[in-house]
């Protein structure tokens, strides 16, 4: 799978005519909760998509996506993505990669099944609206917790309909 090519026909998602915008999933102006939206999924495929509704300051844990290739592109709002480099022998060790601040219009790409990372809404009082593609079905995703000097995962099983962080 090429995921650049995939990632440069979608970078201008944004602006595409009837592309949602926050305002869009948050009535009459009220703060939204955090929401995962699937985008057509019938169930088990070669891509699986979803729109992600953050509300201000919201964080995910550390998480992977058990090895799953992904790209996600910020629709409203602004992102920070922290990266992890995630050895799994002899045990579980994380070691930060990067830190990116995207915006409208920009995106990401991850294909390393040794990829761990962390999102966050940078706003105080505005919430994000990013898309997510992944190269398969996410069924499982695995989130990270520091331990002392090291780190403890858990398993997660990902379902289909709108999920609370």
């Amino acid at each position: 799978m090429d995921v650049a090519t995939i990632a440069q026909a979608l970078s201008p998602a944004s602006t595409w005519q009837g592309c949602p915008r926050t305002a869009d999933l948050s009535p009459n102006g009220t703060l939204p909760a955090y929401r995962r939206m699937p985008l057509g999924v019938d169930g088990p495929g070669p891509y699986e998509a979803l729109l992600i509704l953050w509300p201000p300051g919201h964080a995910t844990p550390v998480h992977d996506h058990q090895g799953l290739w992904g790209l996600e592109y910020v629709l409203d709002g602004v992102l920070e993505v922290e990266s992890f480099v995630l050895t799994p022998e002899p045990a579980i060790h994380l070691e930060p990669r990067s830190t990116l601040i995207a915006g409208v219009g920009d995106y990401l790409v991850f294909s390393d099944a040794d990829y761990a990372h962390r999102c966050r809404n940078l706003s105080k009082n505005r919430p994000a609206l990013s898309l997510h593609v992944y190269g398969g079905s996410l069924d499982w995703y695995r989130s990270f917790h520091a331990e002392g000097e090291g780190w403890s995962w858990q398993l997660h099983q990902s379902i289909r309909n709108e999920l609370p962080a």
